[in-house]
This record gives C-alpha cells, sequence and structure tokens, in this order.
C-alpha cells in the first residue's frame, strides 16, 4: 500500500527550495524575464518502470538510449537564495513559476508515482524540511487531495509538453560542445546553455514577447548577476556575448 503524504510548506525554511535557481517553462518567461536571466538545462532522466517511461515519452527528449528534459532556467546558480524572496516570503507570488507551486513533487513523474519522488527527496534536498510532518494537510494519497496542487502539477505538464520541440531543437544544436558529450557519457549531470541567437526569434515570438525588450532586460540581469562571491558565471558570459551578437 502505498504511503499517504501530509506536507504544509514551512516558509521559515524556503532555503532548502527556494535557491538561487528555479524552473521556468517557455509560456512563463512573458511574465518573468524582466526579473531572472534565463538560461536552458538539460538533464538526464531514466524511467523506473512501463508507465514512467510512457509518460515521459510526452515531455522528454529521446536521445540514444536516454532521456532528456530540458528546463528554461530561472536566476543564478551560484546564489543560495532566489532573489524573489525577502523575509523568507515570494515577492512574486501572485504569478511565481509552477515549479515553486509543485514543489517538492516532480513534473517529471506521473502523479501516481509522487510518492517515490518524495521518498528520495526525503533522503536528499529535502531531509531537513519541516513540511513533512504528522498533522500536516493530506495532499497526497494515491494521486493528488490538494485541488490547487493537482491543478498546478497539470499546468506544468501542458506546458512541458508544449515546449517539447524547441527545447529538442535547441539540445540537438549542441551535439558537439564536450559538455554535451559530458552529460551524454555521465550517469547524471547537468548541461546548462545560454538561449542561443539561432532561437531568440522564434522564442520571443512564441512567447509574444519584444524581442529588443527582452534582449535590453536579459543584458542588464546578466550583467548584475555575473559575478557572485569573487566568482565569475562563465556561463553568464556566454549569455552576454549571445545577446550582443543578436540583430535587433
Amino acid at each position: 500500500m502505498k504511503k499517504q503524504i501530509r506536507f504544509q510548506c514551512v516558509i521559515h525554511c524556503s532555503s532548502l527550495c527556494c535557491g538561487g535557481a528555479t524552473i521556468l517553462t517557455l509560456k512563463e518567461i512573458k511574465k518573468l524575464y524582466r526579473f531572472f536571466p534565463v538560461t536552458i538545462g538539460f538533464r538526464k532522466i531514466f524511467p523506473l518502470n512501463s508507465a514512467h517511461k510512457s509518460y515521459i515519452e510526452e515531455i522528454a527528449i529521446k536521445y540514444k538510449n536516454f532521456y532528456i528534459i530540458g528546463d528554461f532556467v530561472a536566476g543564478n546558480r551560484l546564489k543560495k537564495r532566489c532573489q524573489m524572496l525577502k523575509d523568507s516570503l515570494c515577492l512574486i507570488n501572485s504569478f511565481k513559476p509552477l515549479q515553486c507551486s509543485v514543489i517538492p513533487f516532480s513534473v517529471t513523474f506521473p502523479e501516481e508515482l509522487q510518492n517515490l519522488v518524495i521518498a528520495k527527496k526525503r533522503q536528499g534536498a529535502f531531509k531537513f524540511c519541516k513540511g513533512f510532518i504528522d498533522d500536516a494537510k493530506l495532499v497526497w494519497d494515491d494521486k493528488f487531495v490538494d485541488k490547487e496542487l493537482r491543478e498546478n502539477f497539470y499546468k506544468l505538464l501542458e506546458n512541458f509538453i508544449f515546449q517539447r520541440d524547441i527545447i529538442e531543437k535547441i539540445f540537438l544544436k549542441f551535439e558537439n560542445n564536450p559538455f554535451f558529450k559530458k552529460l551524454i557519457q555521465s550517469e547524471e549531470g547537468l548541461f546548462e546553455v545560454p538561449i542561443i541567437s539561432d532561437f531568440i526569434d522564434e522564442i520571443c515570438g512564441i512567447a509574444s514577447i519584444d524581442k529588443k525588450e527582452f534582449i535590453k532586460f536579459q543584458k542588464s540581469l546578466f550583467v548584475r548577476e555575473l559575478t557572485v562571491g569573487g566568482i565569475k558565471n562563465s556561463l553568464f558570459i556566454d549569455a552576454l556575448n549571445t545577446l550582443e551578437s543578436v540583430k535587433i
């Protein structure tokens, strides 16, 4: 029998899940490109069973004998906390990313397997999360019982399906990149890249963003976030160079 999941977010431990970077989807970029520098990340995912395999084939890129999930990444991984946090509260709560609204669950696993997601996370990143207490509200019992959580989960899933094709085209553009090859050869990891110039027009068009405004805000954000703790972010340097090469 699958164990019920009780969870209630405790805002004062937000540092566990509100790190320097989060995941956006293509449809969310329009609302958030003025707040976060945006890059693209790729990570491997291995299906747990046949049901999981059927599920991820809709949202993932099939490459050789494994699957790749592609995300638009908002923020700076060198930072420990999201810049939109103030006193552990989200400053953009009314339109924060869907990814933040489904934590600690994962849309890369079907609804009925979320107990496995939580079991793994509680051994790792969420080991010290205070939200899993016996008197917290019941949110999952073979399926989501929390209505808002369920709605956000499926909105996020729809967004992943919607952007899959363009994410795959971008991914394949990097096949000769040494970091791409390292990801392919490793068991796990993250391959993060700028939004390359070939796709800025298409992304801005799909997201209904003015390209000139997008480039202006993204440049200023990458400059602002370029150095953290005396360390320069080489990815952000590449992103700035890419934006400089785009014709407006």
